[in-house]
């Protein structure tokens, strides 16, 4: 199979989504950190969130009803949004490398609108690609195969001639199941092999 077509997600992939240091920052304590995590990032409603059912400045207040005793650490969390992520030094370069052994380059990602909307104008990768889509923007979230199908029908990008790279092994068997080649991303380092030996690419 010729591969023509480069897939990468961006959280833990091209961008750090590094939010138990952003905890960090902001003052809270390991345990508060930790239920800020179980209870917030990876529930329900952030999915709700990924899928555009729900703006972060809606979630605020359910979050509050979550946390009635942390209310002022939601707003912290909240207001200051801008720092719970930060891009990979090595993405930008990749992205490049890719685009000028001949490949196109897209985004796939499950991302929240609001901070989609604060973080994507400062990725530096993005000026590289060939196209992104965002779930939220979509109502469409991975691993359902409608929004692996909008590569093609935004694209014309042929799953079976594309390669797509995540960090979460639901949304890479998806991949795979759609007729992609699936590459669980683990780190830099592992994608780089990866890819010299499927693609003989270097990056």
């Amino acid at each position: 199979m010729e591969y023509k077509n480069i897939v990468f997600d961006v959280g833990n992939v091209l961008v750090d989504f590094c939010y138990m240091k952003y905890m960090e920052s902001l003052g809270f304590t390991q345990e508060l950190a930790e239920l800020f995590r179980d209870k917030l990032i990876i529930s329900e409603i952030w999915n709700d969130m990924d899928r555009g059912a729900l703006l972060m400045s809606e979630a605020r207040e359910i979050f509050k009803n979550i946390l009635p005793e942390h209310t002022k650490e939601v707003d912290a969390f909240i207001d200051n949004i801008a720092g719970i992520v930060k891009e990979y030094d090595y993405s930008e370069p990749v992205v490049r490398k890719l685009k000028e052994q001949g490949y196109k380059v897209y985004i796939l990602s499950n991302y929240p609108k609001d901070m989609a909307d604060l973080h994507w104008k400062n990725f530096k990768f993005l000026k590289e690609v060939d196209g992104y889509i965002i779930s939220a923007y979509e109502k469409k979230v991975k691993p359902d195969r409608e929004i692996y199908d909008l590569l093609t029908e935004r694209f014309d990008a042929d799953l079976k001639e594309s390669v797509f790279i995540d960090d979460r092994q639901i949304n890479v068997d998806a991949a795979n199941k759609y007729g992609m080649k699936g590459i669980l991303f683990k780190d830099y380092d592992g994608l780089k092999k990866e890819l010299l030996n499927l693609l003989g690419a270097e990056i």
